[in-house]
Order: structure tokens, then C-alpha cells, then sequence
């Protein structure tokens, strides 16, 4: 397993990020938690501005993606993870001040509904929009939450992974990585309900941020299986480690800072369009085509695989410190009131401005992100994915030589399938309902054999 580069690269342990490419706001976040904790800070900066940037997409390799991030901010007890915690109520503020607003709303709601409960006439429940979702709530009531954002871009931040670990148990984790995959790459999600009274959700669009901060114990939990696709979709971001360090007081934001971080935060929430950035695309693919022969000097396979996704989430995080330096060159040029007053009435300014902030300093920013997202997969993960590599059963070296009674069930489905679709066609071939064990060793051993893939909630087949 290769050396993690992290040491290396910067003496001191610390991964910095050029001040040319920290703009209002983003550099107030940066300097309040100070050096040692930089890239966390950084992170929960970004993978909150995606949140409140919900209008803003971007063009990636030839694709319009959204700003989605999937963040965890590992660290031990007491390692400071609170201070993620007041950035993201900083930058977030309009949207958790709208979320306390609308949770009055439906106390009200609830109240009145319960008062008038034996009526003989029933007010349909009104939809409350929530943008700010709790991970302390069962899946179904997530998924459903989700949905009433109306295609806007929600965002979840959690202190401590082991609420949905624990709130959901196995089952509704394994559910919840799924979303969270989904999310990332902003695809369909859909949830059928068995029964009349529980809603239905269909989301053509799953936008979804999520910020997550916990102890090393659980991340392994969460990612319990690493080669599903989460893993790769994750940024994770190390909290410095203060075991030795002699006692400082915490220094709360002046209300200056908030003032500028709050600026700043509103006007981003006020920014639209596509942004199209050839100079960072061309950045991009030189850093994972770099990663790429690095890796294949070195034949190694964990290196190769975890560069693939790693680029595109730097691309996203680089984009969201851009619109920081956008807002703050709309401020100098205008005054906060005169950029409101520019984005109200030029939406496509945004994606004008932001081409100008691809300089050399935050070319170098995305550089520094990417290689460390990367460091941090390896440090992590590394051994455990190289034992995956390693594993005879997870990857299929020759064509299988042997038929079983299953493979006419297999060749019956169709290119893309369902569990539900995989259920219905071994009633068809034998006659009889499968039982739940039977489907999940099915699929267990197609995937083993190489036959399979996972395709979000579907499944699909490689031959």
C-alpha cells in the first residue's frame, strides 16, 4: 500500500489553501478555526454553500451536475468537530431561520388537526418545505421530507454520525447509503408504500446535501460495505489531533464576522445558472490523468479506482469557493444592496463573474483538495480496499465455466432489473413465491460470479 502523501506533501501536517482563493466569508470560516483544522473547515464551508446555492449547477466533463456533497469530519472526542457545527449555522442561517419558521407552521397545523380530528370534513395536510432536514427521523418520513422541497436543494447536518446509524439500524443505513449515492449524482428516487395511508415519494431529481462529523468508530459503521459507491462519493476530512495540545479558549465568531459571512450567504442563495469553467475542467483531468499513471507505475489498483470520483467532488468544492470570491467582487463593486439588486436582475451574472476566478490560485486550491480527499481515502480505507482487490470473490479473473438452475432466471430479465421484477420472474419460471433468503443469495452470488452490478435501487447485468 502506498505511503500516504499527506506527510510528504506538507511538513507540518496542515493542507493550506492559497488567501488569493479564500473570498468573503469563506476566509472568516478558515481563520476561526485556524491552520490545524483547515480542510474540515473547509469542507463543511463548501458542502453547506452547496446547500444554500441550490440554483447553481455546474458543467463537468460534458454533464450538468449539481453541487451535492457527501462530507464526514472525523476526529476523536473533544477534537474541536463542534466548530463545524457554528460554520455551518453561520452560512446556513437564512436557511435554518426559514426551518424554524416553517416547523411553527406545522405545530400549528398539528395542533389544529388534532382539535378538529372527529370533523366531518378533513383538511388535506399542506406540504412544509423544509430545506434543513433532521437525520433523527425514521426513512420513510426523510424520503417524504425530501419530496416537499419542491426540486430545491436540501441539506442535512448531523454532529454525530451515530444518530441515523442508530436511529435506523442496519436495514434503514443500508437505505440511507442508497439515498445518499442517489443524491450525489442527483438521480430519480422513488419510494413506494405498501399501504393506502403512507405516502408515496417520487423525486425526479434527489438534491440533497449532507455534512456528517463522528469519531473513526463511525465512519467504519457507516461504511461498512466500501466498493457499494459511497466510499468514492465521500469527502472526509480528518480533525487535527489535539491529544497533546495545551488548552486554548474557543473563539466565537464577532458579530463583524457574521455580519460578512451572512452577506455573503445571502447573496449565494441569490445566484442561478450553469457554471462552464474549461480552464478548472482542464485542471481536473490533468490531476486524475497524473493520479492514473501514478498508479499504474506503482500497480496500484486502490489508487487508480479512488481518483475516479475524487476529482469530480474537488470540482464541486472549488466551485463553491469561486462563488465566494464572486459575491465579494459583487460587494466591492456595487455594496451588499447593489449586488442584491444585480443578481435580482441579471440571473446570468453569476456564470459571467466566476469564469474570471479561475486563477492560478484556486487552480492550485482544487489541486490541494483533491489530493488530500484522495490522502484521506487511502489513510482510511486503503488496506481495507486493497484486501477487496486482493479477495478471489470480488473480482472474476475468468469466464465462469459451469451453469446452475438459476441461469435461465437470469437470462430472463431484462439489461436493468428490480428485486421486485428478479421476484415476480422466479414465480413465473417456478411456479411459486421465492423466499426472501433465496433472492438475497441470488444476488449475493451474481454479484461474486461478476454477473451483476448495483444500479442505484436496481440492478444490472454485465453479460
Amino acid at each position: 500500500m502506498a505511503k500516504v502523501k499527506n506527510d510528504a506533501k506538507w511538513p507540518d501536517g496542515v493542507v493550506r489553501i492559497p488567501r488569493q482563493a479564500r473570498g468573503q466569508g469563506a476566509r472568516e470560516c478558515l481563520d476561526h478555526v485556524g491552520p490545524q483544522n483547515e480542510m474540515p473547515a473547509l469542507f463543511t464551508i463548501t458542502g453547506t454553500t452547496s446547500g444554500v446555492a441550490t440554483d447553481v449547477n455546474v458543467l463537468i466533463h460534458n454533464r450538468v451536475q449539481p453541487l451535492n456533497q457527501i462530507v464526514a469530519n472525523i476526529g476523536e472526542a473533544a477534537s474541536k468537530k463542534s466548530q463545524m457545527d457554528e460554520i455551518f449555522n453561520e452560512i446556513g442561517f437564512e436557511l435554518i431561520e426559514d426551518k424554524w419558521r416553517i416547523v411553527e407552521e406545522e405545530k400549528k397545523w398539528r395542533m389544529e388537526a388534532k382539535r378538529d380530528r372527529n370533523a366531518k370534513k378533513q383538511k388535506d395536510k399542506p406540504r412544509f418545505p423544509l430545506r434543513v432536514q433532521t437525520l433523527n427521523t425514521t426513512v420513510a418520513n426523510l424520503a417524504e421530507r425530501l419530496e416537499d422541497v419542491d426540486g430545491k436543494r436540501a441539506i442535512s447536518f448531523t454532529p454525530e454520525i451515530d444518530i441515523p446509524l442508530t436511529k435506523w439500524g442496519k436495514t434503514g443505513t443500508n437505505e440511507f447509503s442508497t439515498m445518499l449515492r442517489l443524491s450525489y449524482d442527483g438521480s430519480t428516487y422513488e419510494r413506494e408504500a405498501k399501504s393506502l395511508e403512507a405516502a408515496n415519494v417520487h423525486i425526479r431529481s434527489l438534491q440533497w446535501t449532507v455534512i456528517m462529523c463522528g469519531q473513526p468508530e463511525s465512519l467504519y459503521k457507516l461504511m461498512s460495505n466500501t466498493t457499494n459507491g459511497l466510499l468514492s462519493r465521500t469527502a472526509i476530512a480528518k480533525m487535527h489531533d489535539n491529544t497533546y495540545d495545551m488548552y486554548t479558549d474557543d473563539r466565537p465568531f464577532s458579530d463583524e464576522e457574521k455580519e460578512k459571512i451572512h452577506e455573503v450567504a445571502h447573496l449565494i442563495g441569490m445566484m442561478k445558472g450553469t457554471m462552464v469553467l474549461p480552464l478548472l475542467e482542464a485542471r481536473s483531468i490533468k490531476w486524475a490523468n497524473n493520479i492514473c499513471l501514478q498508479a499504474a507505475k506503482d500497480g496500484n489498483d486502490v489508487l487508480a479506482r479512488c481518483r475516479l470520483r475524487d476529482h469530480v467532488t474537488a470540482y464541486r468544492m472549488t466551485v463553491c469557493l469561486m462563488l465566494f470570491k464572486v459575491a465579494e467582487r459583487l460587494i466591492k463593486e456595487n455594496g451588499y444592496e447593489g449586488a442584491e439588486k444585480v443578481l435580482a436582475e441579471n440571473p446570468d451574472i453569476t456564470a459571467k463573474l466566476i469564469v474570471d476566478e479561475q486563477t492560478p490560485a484556486m487552480l492550485k486550491a482544487y489541486d490541494n483538495i483533491a489530493d488530500y480527499i484522495l490522502d484521506m481515502d487511502m489513510l482510511y480505507f486503503g488496506d481495507k480496499l486493497k484486501a477487496n482487490y486482493e479477495d478471489k470473490n470480488y473480482r472474476v479473473t475468468e469466464e465462469r465455466k459451469y451453469r446452475t438452475k438459476n441461469d435461465t432466471i437470469y437470462e430472463c430479465l431484462p439489461q436493468v432489473f428490480s428485486k421486485e421484477q428478479l421476484v415476480q420472474q422466479c414465480k413465473m419460471n417456478n411456479g411459486e413465491d421465492p423466499t426472501i433468503e433465496r433472492v438475497r443469495s441470488m444476488l449475493k452470488n451474481w454479484k461474486k460470479q461478476g454477473l451483476i452490478k448495483d444500479d442505484g435501487a436496481m440492478y444490472q447485468k454485465k453479460r
